[in-house]
């Protein structure tokens, strides 16, 4: 059952790439980061890496599309910046995981999520 969530994700962020929503892709990113969390909390490596997946299909949209459509030009920067320390995070956490060093992980999925608060805080006035 989760590997067929996980490919519809992954296939609806592909198809997406030429007219995504941001608000459809917030939703991937948010299901991917509460997949990573459950995993923590229920000790499911399994969850957490296939959070971790969701996360970096919907983050590469963001490199396939304008992302000057969705936010006001002069935050254009930022959030690019975002997006490349996101992609960076991901990869730790999912090195952390793949060696099993669950502290570290989570010390990565912290800085993950650090991503996004400091996206929301910019490009949103949160």
């Amino acid at each position: 059952m989760k590997k067929i969530i996980l490919a519809l994700a992954t296939c609806s962020v592909m198809a997406m790439a030429s007219g995504t929503t941001i608000d459809a892709t917030m939703k991937l990113m948010q299901q991917g980061m509460d997949q990573i969390n459950t995993g923590f909390m229920v000790n499911s490596k399994e969850d957490i890496l296939q959070g971790i997946s969701t996360l970096e299909n919907s983050n590469a949209i963001f490199t396939t599309v304008n992302v000057a459509d969705f936010i006001k030009s002069n935050k254009v920067a930022v959030a690019n910046n975002v997006n490349k320390n996101l992609a960076k995070d991901l990869k730790a956490l999912k090195k952390a995981m793949g060696e099993s060093k669950y502290a570290e992980a989570t010390a990565q999925y912290a800085k993950v999520l650090n991503n996004c608060v400091a996206c929301h805080t910019i490009i949103r006035g949160w």
